[in-house]
């Protein structure tokens, strides 16, 4: 279908390489660009951990760190909007990010079989290097429980998927076996909230456009 969602102010700038976060954007047929960035995430975590701040707080902290980072690596026209978000896993005040290893998947899959648990994403939006608007959706989770086997055969099947999130689940893939019960919006769980986000960009102008015609001003 394309790009058919679209702002005046130029293309929105996506400051995020996940996979899922473009693909949920591009199947809303948002014009946006890919501004990825690195920070340290699992300092950053372990810090705040140490500090005894809230998930939900380490959450927005991330996005606006990855946000701020983006506008100062790849700096927007004037006016332009740019987006970054970050989800924070919590099983009983233990914070998870994303692993790096097999192993780091494998275990945090041990840790939340059979238990429920938080995810946090926060999403933060930039114009001119200053942070306009957030929001932070939390949902709850419980996952099954699982043998080994079972889930050394779901990391098989999902391969490099599960270093895309914390917690190694793909929910709108074979994710969707690991759980029993799920409270929480499905775009929140994969990555942003896009309810959230559109009725802000729609604020901002965001308009449905059919290809070919010129962008309101």
């Amino acid at each position: 279908m394309g790009e058919f969602a679209r702002l005046p102010s130029g293309p929105l700038i996506l400051a995020s390489a996940s996979k899922t976060r473009q693909a949920l954007l591009g199947a809303a047929g948002i014009d946006f660009q890919c501004a990825p960035v690195s920070v340290d995430e699992a300092t950053i975590r372990g810090s705040c951990a140490a500090d005894d701040v809230d998930p939900l707080d380490v959450a927005v902290m991330l996005a606006e760190i990855k946000g701020k980072a983006a506008c100062e690596r790849t700096p927007p026209a004037p006016g332009q909007l740019l987006l970054a978000a970050d989800q924070i896993l919590s099983l009983d005040g233990v914070m998870f990010g994303k692993p790096a290893t097999r192993d780091q998947a494998f275990g945090q899959l041990q840790r939340l079989q059979g238990q429920t648990h938080q995810l946090m994403t926060a999403a933060v939006i930039f114009r001119d290097g200053v942070r306009i608007w957030h929001h932070v959706e939390t949902s709850t989770l419980q996952m099954r429980a699982m043998r080994d086997p079972d889930i050394t055969a779901y990391l098989d099947v999902i391969g490099e998927a599960a270093f895309w999130g914390p917690g190694s689940y793909q929910l709108e893939g074979a994710g969707i076996h690991l759980f029993s019960r799920i409270d929480g919006g499905h775009t929140d769980i994969l990555g942003l909230p896009m309810l959230q986000i559109l009725a802000f960009l729609r604020g901002h102008g965001l308009t449905i456009t059919p290809p070919g015609t010129a962008v309101p001003e």
